[in-house]
């Protein structure tokens, strides 16, 4: 890389670091926090964590749309402004509902899919895997680091202190934009001149691309109905929620150290399904432990195991977008990309809530082994209908 490709692969993953340690905060804490503190149900405390990922799913191809017709920069800005107030929103909220308006805000902020369209305007292809990988590592870290740093600042500050640490990050995100990243050049689209989906430039109907945006929206629904019982668990073992971020440290560590393996071994591979389909295994041997742990150290191994596959995806998952994405149109593929993301962290929290509402908390553990099952059938499917349409083509 250059020195302008390492200052906007720095900034870009910086951008994303800050930004994601205030909003995962909550995570470990809000199941127990919201029960605590406004006496609400599953449902309505699944709805509020999933009510973020709805509003950056139905946002994310907007403002990749209009980054790509007017630039990356003023859409950021924009979506900085609102993360922040609706951070501020659910800090100082008194009811439970008043923090859903605040999560819907903070989602309303829907830069993730222009961050990456940023990263990828400013390098050179054979950069470009690097850059997002280095993207993703900075989603990790900040993933790892909320988990540990959510449970110690609610010891400290209670719940309020975790939302004004999202504005706080919101803030030094929009400085970093308006002063420090730089301006991307990129070939902005001309009205009337979109390419139809249909078409081979076009995104929703490329088969590697259906294949990215299924693997990012499966693993953070996961992700979040996950978290519906984690922290739950956590208690139930005896676990008080002072100690439980030793837990996630020594859990994330070794997720990070043993998921090296997996990244080492397929890192020149651009296949897809060669990429997900290991750490989609992971995932449903994690999920079936964890649905029948005896004990804490079974349990803890288990989060271990799925965390294993989720850090991998995470890491991994970007990095295929950019090189499958074509150029022309690559503000739109990390829109739809993200859009995904964030539509898999709605469904996570509200159908996993419902599910716990309904059922229990073994019943959400098997049905997520068996929708990473499901997931694993949708990959083979979408590969081999890909190759016959090359065949018939040729």
């Amino acid at each position: 890389m250059n020195t302008s490709e390492r200052t906007t692969a720095a900034i870009v993953s910086l951008l994303y670091f800050v930004r994601m340690l205030g909003l995962f905060s909550i995570l470990p804490v809000f199941t127990l926090a919201a029960s605590k503190l406004y006496g609400s149900g599953p449902m309505l405390i699944g709805l509020t964590l999933g009510i973020y990922g709805l509003f950056q799913a139905l946002l994310q191809v907007p403002y990749g749309y209009l980054s790509d017709r007017f630039g990356r920069k003023p859409m950021l800005m924009t979506g900085l402004t609102l993360f922040i107030i609706g951070s501020l929103v659910a800090a100082l909220a008194e009811r439970i509902e008043w923090v859903l308006v605040g999560r819907a805000l903070q989602g309303s902020g829907a830069i993730a899919g222009v961050l990456l369209a940023v990263l990828a305007d400013g390098m050179r292809f054979e950069y470009r895997a690097r850059a997002m990988a280095m993207v993703g590592g900075s989603i990790g870290l900040a993933f790892g680091g909320s988990l540990v740093l959510g449970p110690l600042l609610y010891a400290f500050g209670g719940l309020q202190a975790l939302f004004y640490l999202a504005a706080v990050t919101g803030a030094l995100a929009l400085l970093l934009v308006i002063f420090v990243l730089p301006t991307s050049k990129i070939a902005t689209v001309e009205a009337g001149k979109d390419v139809s989906p249909g078409e081979p430039g076009g995104v929703l109907h490329n088969p590697q691309l259906q294949m990215l945006n299924l693997s990012i929206f499966m693993n953070h629904y996961l992700l979040m109905s996950s978290f519906l019982v984690i922290p739950i668990l956590l208690t139930q073992f005896g676990v008080a929620i002072d100690d439980h971020a030793l837990y996630y440290l020594g859990i994330l560590l070794g997720s990070f150290l043993l998921m090296l393996p997996l990244v080492i071994r397929w890192r020149g591979s651009l296949d897809v399904l060669v990429k997900v389909m290991p750490a989609i295994a992971v995932i449903v041997v994690g999920f079936l432990v964890l649905a029948w742990s005896p004990t804490l150290a079974l349990f803890v191994a288990a989060v271990l195991v799925f965390f294993v596959g989720f850090n991998y995806l995470e890491a991994t998952l970007p990095a295929l977008v950019s090189n499958v994405a074509p150029t022309e149109r690559r503000g739109a593929a990390m829109g739809i990309y993200s859009a995904s993301q964030f539509l898999g962290i709605f469904a996570g929290g509200s159908v996993g809530g419902l599910l716990i509402a309904l059922t229990d908390i073994t019943t959400l553990l098997v049905v997520n082994a068996a929708l990473s099952a499901i997931w694993a059938g949708i990959l083979i499917a979408l590969q081999r209908g890909s190759k016959q349409s090359r065949l018939q083509q040729s």
